[in-house]
């Protein structure tokens, strides 16, 4: 018997080329022929050894991606979350009379109410962070802007006449809060454990 049409056949079928009648035929044949099933075996193990190969070693970067997730880290019994929710609802207080009445040291009323929705969304911010520490890192450029803005413009208007200082001693509240807040991100330092870019390779297939 002439068995190499039908090994034809088998390359055909692998390519998905082979016709229903086609099919049929080359089904037949493998019933009856052994040495054409010995061939489709090799056959299929060939075609898959040159589609796919074994992935490349991946080396373990998890240490490397976690300390770069800057995990939360409270401390021993949770302090910096409970020290940051109490300086969160202590801003969020001293807020409340010139976001609710317009009262701010002189200001307008307009102006006093933005001022106090300004202090009472930082205080949300670190009451949520206290809450959510994995959302800590987050909060911080915002928070140290804050905090670096109001000491700046405190310190200026001290020292100009315009504004007493135990008046603007409030504003160290921003800085506890950022302190704590960068406690509670794991204490980032720009720069510091920078993790270089890795591509994990894939499977490569011949398709």
């Amino acid at each position: 018997m002439d068995c190499e049409p039908f090994r034809d056949a088998l390359s055909a079928r692998l390519d998905d080329e082979l016709d229903p009648a086609g099919l049929e035929r080359l089904e037949a044949h493998l019933a009856i022929c052994a040495r054409c099933r010995d061939h489709e075996a090799a056959l299929d193990q060939l075609h898959r050894r040159v589609r796919l190969r074994a992935a490349e070693p991946v080396p373990d970067l998890s240490r490397r991606i976690v300390a770069r997730a800057h995990p939360p880290q409270p401390g021993r019994g949770e302090w910096v979350r409970w020290a940051l929710l109490a300086v969160a609802l202590t801003q969020l207080v001293l807020a409340l009379p010139a976001l609710l009445l317009g009262d701010d040291a002189g200001a307008t009323i307009h102006t006093a109410r933005h001022l106090g929705s300004l202090a009472a969304a930082v205080a949300v911010g670190l009451a949520y962070a206290a809450w959510r520490p994995v959302r800590a890192f987050g909060l911080l450029p915002v928070a140290a802007a804050v905090a670096g803005c109001t000491l700046i413009t405190a310190v200026i208007d001290v020292a100009n006449g315009n504004a007493r200082a135990l008046g603007e001693s409030t504003h160290l509240l921003n800085l506890v809060g950022l302190f704590l807040l960068w406690r509670l991100a794991g204490s980032p330092r720009p720069g510091h454990q920078r993790a270089r870019r890795h591509v994990a390779p894939r499977v490569r297939h011949s398709w």
